[in-house]
């Protein structure tokens, strides 16, 4: 039987270490070096501990780095000043004075844009790309402002989230999916479960301050977003929904710049007709990738967007594939190893 994954805590092997990148400072964990370095970027409202359920298999193969991006985390927050093009700097910082050599990079999300960002301009750097069902087109403004349900959610948070009193309570109040019948109501977490769960986190806080969030009964990613809700900036949403965070970006320059393999893991969306996208990549948004990625190979999942933390043997199983095919293809060979001082 496979043993619970923890919210809290270190897994075996790996350490949890600060670095200091100008602007910023970011924290970070490193695994054993077993291989290929292996950087992964978690996506919007995620901390490194999002990847737990895959550490300790992808440590087998690669040596992994975590950071916690700029407003997420132990890291610094830097209100009014997140953007792809800055969060990217970090990144293209970090892989020169943290892991020193070219790296296998792979993103959730937002962090799956960020990691496309990195294989369009930073190429010396990345040897490819795993892209985690991320929102290049569908996150970016203006865009992003007519896809009501995603920005339902950001705005949601900002509203909840922001300020002296970070409420998960109201925040998870207004969460909902939209009904399939259509029109504009979503269909609500019951009030009852929501005052439950307020309370026995409040109560599970107290009782284990340790492991505050490893709550019984729950699955890993309900217990990573209680989380991550409680720690992020919500002005990184902000900068979502109000086009901050793409300003400066080209989703279709940036795609048609890679030079390097991409593997491009899916879970189909879907179109509500009053609330957009429900998902990240819709059939349209894909067709169009397929279009600027010259060396682009299209994975899909069923189930929920986190694919990492959903269906970890899975993704665990897809990345160590796509690695080996490349070995075999020779794509590696010569970029292996540590670049000389």
């Amino acid at each position: 039987m496979r043993s619970r994954t923890l919210v809290s805590g270190v897994p075996d092997g790996f350490s949890e270490r600060r670095v200091a990148l100008g602007e910023v400072t970011l924290n970070y964990v490193v695994g054993p070096d077993r291989g290929p370095a292996l950087l992964l970027i978690p996506g919007q409202m995620e901390s490194w501990q999002g990847y737990k359920p895959v550490l300790p298999a992808l440590a087998e193969r690669f040596q992994v780095f975590v950071p916690d991006l700029r407003g997420h985390g132990r890291s610094t927050r830097t209100p009014g000043r997140y953007s792809y093009n800055r969060i990217g700097e970090d990144l293209v910082a970090f892989i020169d004075a943290v892991i020193g050599r070219p790296a296998l990079v792979a993103g959730l999300s937002s962090g799956g844009v960020l990691a496309l960002w990195l294989g369009a301009n930073a190429p010396a750097e990345v040897l490819a790309v795993i892209a985690e069902d991320p929102p290049i087109f569908s996150s970016v403004w203006p865009r992003i402002a007519e896809e009501k349900y995603l920005a339902h959610t950001f705005r949601t948070a900002v509203a909840t989230l922001g300020g002296e009193r970070r409420d998960l309570r109201a925040f998870h109040a207004q969460m909902g999916i939209p009904n399939p019948k259509g029109g504009d109501e979503l269909l609500r977490i019951p009030a009852p479960i929501v005052r439950l769960g307020d309370l026995l986190l409040r109560a599970h806080r107290r009782l284990r301050p340790r492991r505050p969030y490893d709550l019984p009964l729950l699955p890993f990613n309900l217990r990573a977003s209680l989380k991550f809700l409680s720690e992020y900036d919500p002005d990184f949403s902000r900068a979502t929904v109000e086009g901050d965070l793409s300003a400066g970006f080209a989703p279709e320059a940036t795609l048609a710049a890679i030079r390097c393999p991409v593997l491009l893991l899916r879970v189909p969306a879907t179109r509500h007709p009053t609330w957009g996208i429900l998902g990240a990549i819709d059939d349209d948004d894909l067709l169009r990738i397929k279009a600027l990625v010259g060396d682009l190979e299209v994975v899909e999942f069923p189930g929920r967007h986190e694919i990492h933390m959903q269906q970890p043997e899975r993704y665990v199983a897809e990345v160590t594939c796509f690695v080996d095919d490349l070995r075999r293809r020779g794509d590696l060979a010569d970029k292996l190893a540590p670049r000389s001082a």
